[in-house]
Order: structure tokens, then sequence, then C-alpha cells
């Protein structure tokens, strides 16, 4: 008995020691049948000043801030503020894609939990997680790793804001 409980402590330790010095990179999933839409967020966000959630549901309040349908592009789009040539091409170009024309495949392995509701309600930022590469529609240079997440929850990543957060491992690990 003993040495069963010596060895699944050594196997939990050597578990989250390889999730700490594991450095995981986003990378989101591009369409490579011809069906990909692009997205530009500057053009979404600083000039007409929509939030991250008016697409990304559930970004403020759900565990999962999902990507938006096409149908929900066009309840937006078939506005008519919204005319022009780049809606046409919209058009065009979302009759031939599927239902979901953007999806990206999570970088957290599926053990961590990770909640955007709560850390927005917190107080941090969608930028603070994945930086402002957006803007430029650049994708995929978030670090989502036990260390970037543990500096933070031990407050040394954004001291100005104060952020503190649990840090014991059933918080996150499940």
């Amino acid at each position: 008995m003993k040495w069963t409980v010596v060895a699944l402590i050594a196997l939990l330790c050597a578990f989250f020691l390889a999730d700490l010095l594991m450095n995981r990179v986003a990378e989101p999933t591009r369409r490579g049948d011809g069906t990909a839409v692009p997205f530009m967020h500057a053009m979404h966000g600083d000039s007409i000043g929509l939030s991250c959630s008016a697409c990304h549901t559930g970004a403020y309040a759900a565990a999962k801030a999902y990507l938006p349908s096409k149908a929900e592009c066009m309840d937006c789009h078939h506005l008519p503020l919204t005319e022009g040539a780049g809606i046409e091409a919209l058009d065009s170009a979302l009759s031939k894609a599927p239902e979901h024309p953007w999806s990206k495949k999570s970088s957290l392995p599926e053990h961590v939990v990770f909640h955007h509701g709560v850390h927005h309600s917190a107080g941090v930022a969608c930028a603070d997680c994945h930086g402002t590469g957006y803007a430029k529609d650049v994708y995929g240079g978030e670090r989502f790793d036990m260390r970037t997440c543990l500096d933070c929850h031990r407050g040394k990543t954004f001291r100005d804001k104060n952020f503190k957060a649990a840090v014991y491992c059933a918080a996150c690990h499940r």
C-alpha cells in the first residue's frame, strides 16, 4: 500500500512537471479546402467598435468563446449600412463556405479547464492572453502553457492589474 501511494505521488509530480515544462503554442486550424473566409479584426473592432463578445459569444460570460457561424455574420452584414463591394465578396465567399467557416483547435490539453467568463469577470482582457496580433489579423502567437498561467495567477504578469488567483492543481486540472 505504501509503495502504491509513493508511486501515485511520483506519477502525479511527473505529470505536472511535464505540463509545466512544455510550452504549447496555439495553432489555428486553417481550412485547406478553399472555403476559408478571410476576417479582418481591425475592421470590426477598431473601426466600428464591436467588442470581442459580439462575434465570439461566450467570451465574457461562458466557459468557451465560440467562433461565429456564417449566419451570425450575415445577421449584421445584411444591414443597410454594410452595403458595398466588400459585402458582395463576403456573400460570395460565405455562399461557398460551410456553416462554420472558421475553426481553431484548442492548444490546451483536454484535462485543463479554462473558463473565459471567470477570467473576464476578474478583469482579464482578451488581449491579456491572446495578445494584440489579432488587430493585424496575425493569429497563433499566443502562449498557453502552465508557466504562463501560473505567472499570471501568482501576480507576476500584470502587476499593474494586481491579478492573483488560485494556484492549487484542481482549480484548473480535472
